[in-house]
């Protein structure tokens, strides 16, 4: 029997609730026989696992990683004096530079940190018996995790990825937050290079798997569309026989995935009917509306096709978690997306949609479909950044989408950058007039162009790469606008 619907926050493990001895098994003999690492000295048991000095190591193990540009062996000194219970190194313990036996962490080396991390994760993991949802994709597992994360947050103990933690550094601290009254974890699994989703499945164990789509992203690391599609397929493989697949089912690279695995399977849909489907997409100032199994209205606060998949998957999740329809439906209707995915910001009677998270082809035409998807009146301007790491393919993915600007009928267009010249260049070639497609240098030649060219009733989709920033234009534009001389619409009709 599900608990009832609370409004309550459910708080973690790694919050400070649940400390027990069953929570604490972090021992220094406990986890150098998790890592087969050596014990250099004992201590008081750990109550949880740290990477960043920079944020709270009282009670913790700081783990100190390598990477090319950072050691965390630099900082040990700092993990002691912040209160840390342990040290997992990979130098010997005369390296230390600074540290402070007094304060008598216990330390375990082992030969690489990073692996450890994962080995301890999985031990975690194996010794808690939470369910653990895996959710992966091209586009939109962040969004899906978030919305899971609070529908199950509201029936039961729940932990989930905070923000998106989703490589081999993210998924273990994900997992530490699993305590012994947690119920549900929801684990982000990302990817941008062969074998990562496949190590991280091992890692998590995950009973239920969800691939939100698969589409170009990542193909520098991946490869081609192909490798993206075997990538993900890992997470579904990984699955156990009495674990449940769920699939988009109107993408043909996740159908396929059915094959791989001995789980349970169910497909989305919102073209046909399926095990969890949708009809009747109605996009409005509130949101999406759509029909459930083609009965059921229901009314998501967010934009575009896109989020109706993700919906179709939180409800099937959450239906095999023995969570009640409508409580899923209830918390659906209220809970926000995650930051910076189709956020609707309004300044000055202009609507900005701040997706500006990151971009590749298919997240960016979804983005397209909601705007054009709109009634009423306004203009729709366009801004769009750079995609990156779309390999060989990048100059044709981003004539095409420039093309997609032009077939779903927006009324202007701003690349911002000479990466994103081709979107322009697509859009022209499509047969959208050259007077509505505007390229601007950077961000702020952006912003001032766009300052002279939005009047009240606009709407705006501002969408990125991640490293584009983009994110910085919408923050000015929301700051700015405001007291900034805005076109009239008599002046411009």
């Amino acid at each position: 029997m599900v608990a009832p619907m609370s409004r309550r926050r459910v708080v973690t493990e790694a919050e400070g609730r649940g400390r027990s001895p069953r929570a604490s098994w972090l021992t220094a003999a406990a986890v150098a026989r998790a890592t087969a690492g050596q014990v250099l000295a004992r201590g008081r048991t750990a109550t949880g696992v740290t990477t960043d000095t920079r944020g709270d190591c009282a009670g913790k193990l700081f783990v100190a990683l390598r990477g090319p540009s950072h050691d965390g062996h630099d900082h040990v000194a700092t993990a002691v004096a912040k209160g840390a219970a342990g040290l997992l190194v990979s130098r010997p313990q005369h390296e230390l530079v600074g540290l402070d036996r007094t304060a008598a962490p216990f330390v375990v080396r082992v030969e690489d940190t990073g692996k450890a991390l994962l080995d301890l994760a999985a031990e975690h993991r194996r010794r808690h018996r939470a369910h653990v949802v895996g959710i992966t994709g091209s586009c939109g597992k962040t969004s899906t995790k978030e919305w899971l994360g609070a529908v199950l947050a509201a029936a039961m103990p729940t932990v989930r990825s905070p923000g998106s933690f989703n490589n081999q550094i993210g998924v273990p601290l994900t997992l530490f937050a699993i305590g012994p009254e947690t119920r549900a974890a929801v684990v982000e699994i990302g990817t941008n290079a062969p074998g990562e989703i496949e190590l991280l499945t091992a890692v998590a164990r995950p009973e239920i798997g969800i691939v939100t789509c698969v589409a170009p992203a990542h193909l520098q690391g991946l490869g081609s569309l192909q490798g993206v599609a075997r990538e993900k397929s890992m997470l579904i493989a990984g699955l156990p026989e009495h674990g449940l697949a769920i699939l988009n089912g109107d993408d043909a690279a996740c159908r396929e995935m059915a094959a791989l695995t001995a789980a349970k399977v169910q497909f989305t849909s919102v073209t046909r009917e399926a095990d969890w489907f949708a009809t009747d997409l109605r996009f409005h100032a509130l949101g999406t509306t759509f029909l459930l199994q083609g009965q059921r209205p229901v009314t998501l606060p967010r934009l575009g096709t896109h989020v109706v998949y993700n919906a179709l998957a939180v409800i099937a999740a959450a239906h095999r978690l023995g969570v009640a329809e409508d409580d899923v439906l209830q918390a659906l209707a209220t809970v926000p997306s995650a930051a910076r995915r189709m956020e609707p910001k309004v300044v000055a009677g202009v609507t900005i949609f701040d997706d500006t998270y990151n971009m590749n082809p298919q997240s960016a035409a979804a983005g397209l479909q909601a705007l054009a998807g709109l009634g009423g009146g306004g203009r729709r301007i366009v801004v769009f950044g750079e995609m990156l790491e779309l390999g060989d393919a990048s100059e044709s993915l981003h004539r095409g989408l420039g093309a997609e600007v032009q077939r779903t009928r927006q009324d202007q267009l701003v690349v911002v950058g000479a990466g994103a010249g081709p979107i322009a260049d697509g859009a022209v070639a499509a047969g959208m007039p050259a007077a509505n497609v505007h390229r601007t240098t950077d961000a702020d030649a952006a912003f001032l162009l766009l300052r002279s060219l939005l009047r009240a009733g606009d709407r705006v989709l501002c969408k990125a790469s991640r490293r584009v920033a983009l994110d910085r234009l919408v923050d000015r534009l929301v700051g700015e606008l405001p007291v900034a001389p805005m076109a009239r619409a008599e002046e411009n009709a």
